[in-house]
């Protein structure tokens, strides 16, 4: 069983990203159960979302995700309070460079934010970076096919659908190990 959690701010669409990436596991033939985690429900308050994917098993566990195996981190403000599994992966959205820090994880960068705004996604104070982040995390985990992401956005998103299939796709692209 793999955990994944997806950690941000209310509004960039973590919950949508979770239930997104449930889909797309559900596509590919996984056992799957999505947990949305949030507060107060208003914009910028931290949000988190988890899901459980299994190839061969059914997922009878119903406890929290407290440190998952990978970690899809949509607001770098919010990392230092999360935690990943030893030898785990994060993938971060950060334009810069990031110095990595004593840790076994696997770290990979995006940088989200650019590519949203490059293609109108959103505004500056607020770009729509969740198909961008699922994008770069498809080439990260390696282990569900870029169709099955497009087919998923384009049923949940709907008519702006092309443009965020473009957003995932240049993540795809440009995501890089640090």
């Amino acid at each position: 069983m793999k955990e994944i959690g997806l950690h941000g701010r209310g509004g960039q669409g973590i919950v949508l990203s979770g239930e997104m990436l449930a889909n797309v596991y559900f596509y590919e033939g996984y056992e799957v159960q999505f947990m949305p985690s949030y507060g107060a429900e208003r914009r910028g308050s931290p949000s988190n979302a988890y899901v459980r994917i299994d190839k061969v098993n059914k997922i009878y566990n119903r406890y929290a995700v407290e440190i998952p195996d990978e970690v899809v981190v949509f607001n770098m403000t919010l990392l230092e309070n999360i935690k990943v599994k030893e030898n785990g992966v994060a993938l971060l959205n950060i334009g810069g460079n990031v110095k990595k820090q004593s840790t076994n994880a696997k770290i990979f960068l995006v940088d989200a934010n650019s590519i949203a705004l490059s293609l109108k996604l959103g505004t500056p104070a607020m770009p729509i970076i969740n198909t961008a982040l699922l994008g770069a995390y498809c080439k990260v985990a390696g282990d569900f096919s870029f169709d099955n992401l497009a087919r998923v956005i384009k049923e949940k998103i709907g008519k702006n659908a092309d443009i965020n299939i473009e957003a995932a796709k240049l993540a795809f692209e440009s995501v890089r190990e640090l």
